[in-house]
C-alpha cells in the first residue's frame, strides 16, 4: 500500500490525533454504488464482497453494501430478497429519485452516504468488483487515520483480457503521484473512499454538478483538501471495472440529443457546463484557501 503520510494543507488530520491516543476504532466498512443501468454488474459485485467479508470479520470489521438505484421500480424487491440470504453483508437499498432528467451523481452519492452506517465509505462505479484483499487494504488505511483516499483500478474486456497499469488508469503513469495535494487533484469516482465526518465537513457532493455527468468527484476531492482533510493515494488497492462493448457512459445514454447538454460560456467560449464549473471552483478555492499552488 502506498501511503506515506498524513499531509493536509493545514496540518495533521484530527483522526490521526485520536487514533494515536487509542480512541478511534473502525468497526464497519460501507461499500457504496450508484447506478442507472439495467445491467449494472450487481451479481459480480456481491460475489466479490462475499469473498471479502470473512477476512474483514477476522479484523473485527463488518461489511455493508449501500446500493443507490435509479431503476428501483424494476428490481428493488428482487435485490432485497437476494441479499437477505447473505447474512455476512448488511444491505441498504436506496431509491435514487433525481431532481434533473440527466445524470445526477452528486445527489445519488449524497443519498448513499446519508443512508450508510459505516465508519469508512468506499465509493465505486457500477460494473465494478473488488479483488480479494482490497477491502482489507481499505480497512488498514482507514485505521491509520486518513480522512479520505483514492485508489486505482484494472479494466476487463469482453474476451476476459485484463488491462492493468497506466493503460487502464493513466494516473499510474504520473511520476508526481503522491498523497496529499496530488491525490486530492486526481480524485476519481470509480474508486474513492472517505469518512462520513469528512463528507460532512465539506457539505457533501456539490449538487450544482447534477444534470450533467462528471467532475463532481474531482470537485469533492479538491474541497476535502482545502478543508484540511488528509488524502491518501493507494495504488496497490484495486478494483476491476468492466469496459467491454456493453459499457456506455451514463451521460451518452441519458442525453440522446447533444443540444440538450448544458453548457456555459467562459471568456466567450462555450464549454461543457461541468468543466466550466470545476474550473471556476478551482480558481475560487485557491484564493479562499491560499494554498499557493
Amino acid at each position: 500500500m502506498r501511503a506515506r503520510g498524513l499531509h493536509t494543507p493545514y496540518g495533521v488530520s484530527f483522526l490521526w490525533d485520536i487514533n494515536q491516543n487509542g480512541g478511534f476504532t473502525l468497526n464497519k466498512l460501507s461499500v457504496m454504488v450508484i447506478t442507472a443501468r439495467e445491467k449494472a454488474g450487481f451479481e459480480d459485485l456481491v460475489r466479490s464482497l462475499q469473498k471479502s467479508a470473512p477476512e474483514l470479520k477476522k479484523h473485527d470489521c463488518s461489511l455493508e453494501l449501500v446500493y443507490v438505484d435509479r431503476l428501483w421500480e424494476t428490481r428493488e424487491d428482487l435485490y432485497k430478497q437476494a441479499m437477505a440470504q447473505i447474512p455476512d453483508i448488511d444491505f441498504v437499498y436506496v431509491r435514487d429519485e433525481p431532481t434533473a432528467p440527466g445524470p445526477c451523481p452528486s445527489g445519488a452519492r449524497n443519498a448513499g452516504v446519508n443512508a450508510s452506517t459505516g465508519d469508512w465509505i468506499v465509493s465505486i462505479d457500477d460494473l465494478t468488483a473488488f479483488y480479494e484483499g482490497s477491502l482489507l487494504s481499505h480497512l488498514n488505511i482507514a485505521r491509520i487515520g486518513f480522512d479520505a483516499s483514492i485508489s486505482t483500478f484494472d479494466v476487463i474486456q469482453d474476451d476476459g483480457e485484463i488491462i492493468q497499469g497506466p493503460m487502464a488508469d493513466s494516473r499510474l503513469g504520473d511520476e508526481k503521484r503522491a498523497d496529499g495535494a496530488w491525490a486530492a487533484n486526481h480524485f476519481y469516482g470509480m474508486h474513492m473512499a472517505f469518512t462520513k465526518d469528512a463528507w460532512k465537513r465539506v457539505g457533501g457532493f456539490d449538487l450544482l454538478f447534477d444534470g450533467v455527468y462528471g467532475q463532481e468527484d474531482c470537485d469533492f476531492g479538491l474541497r476535502l483538501w482545502r478543508a484540511g482533510c488528509s488524502v491518501a493515494w493507494c495504488e496497490d488497492t484495486k478494483v476491476l471495472c468492466y469496459r467491454g462493448k456493453n459499457h456506455t457512459s451514463t451521460h451518452d445514454r441519458l442525453f440522446q440529443d447533444a443540444t440538450e447538454i448544458p453548457t456555459a460560456f467562459v471568456s466567450g467560449v462555450p464549454k461543457w457546463r461541468n468543466d466550466a464549473l470545476i474550473q471556476w471552483n478551482s480558481v475560487i478555492g485557491k484564493v479562499v484557501s491560499n494554498r499557493g499552488d
